[in-house]
């Protein structure tokens, strides 16, 4: 069971097709952590993004399910993922998301799950496998029945 997922931010970035530039770079970052935070809070699984550091101030931010790490100076995102997966002691619980062939090769040879960008894009735009699980509109409320809809209902399982 998949209990921590670890994502090449920028690669996925690059598969949603979202124009990175030095001045877009928070916008998408800020767009990978959304959808991420969907997935995770879906799935109930913890997930750590990495990116690259350059222009960045902090290096983590976290929220419930999703942890935003950035690379330090004199380290890539790439090195950084490794390092995670080497610290990573149940390594069957841990799947790496990238579409770079050079960090899924560590990732399986390191006995950790493996998926590419695009699948898990697939896996972002699934339904909820819970139908009753909130999908995220939590400021639309539904409307309130009315006492007719609810004679109509209890007729139905009479």
């Amino acid at each position: 069971m998949i209990k921590h997922v670890v994502i090449d931010g920028y690669n996925l970035a690059h598969k949603l097709n979202l124009k990175i530039t030095k001045g877009t770079l928070q916008q998408v970052r800020d767009k990978v952590q959304h959808l991420v935070s969907k997935y995770a809070t879906r799935k109930k699984c913890n997930a750590t993004i990495v990116f690259d550091g350059k222009w960045v101030l902090e290096n983590v931010v976290q929220n419930d399910y999703v942890k935003v790490v950035f690379s330090t100076s004199g380290e890539n995102a790439d090195t950084r993922i490794k390092r995670i997966i080497d610290e990573t002691p149940n390594k069957s619980s841990l799947c790496v998301v990238s579409s770079d062939n050079e960090i899924l090769n560590y990732a399986k040879v390191s006995r950790a799950k493996t998926m590419i960008s695009e699948d898990f894009i697939a896996e972002l735009n699934a339904k909820p496998d819970n139908p009753s699980m909130p999908t995220g509109n939590d400021d639309q409320k539904p409307d309130n029945p009315d006492l007719g809809d609810l004679d109509r209902w209890k007729k139905l399982f009479e």
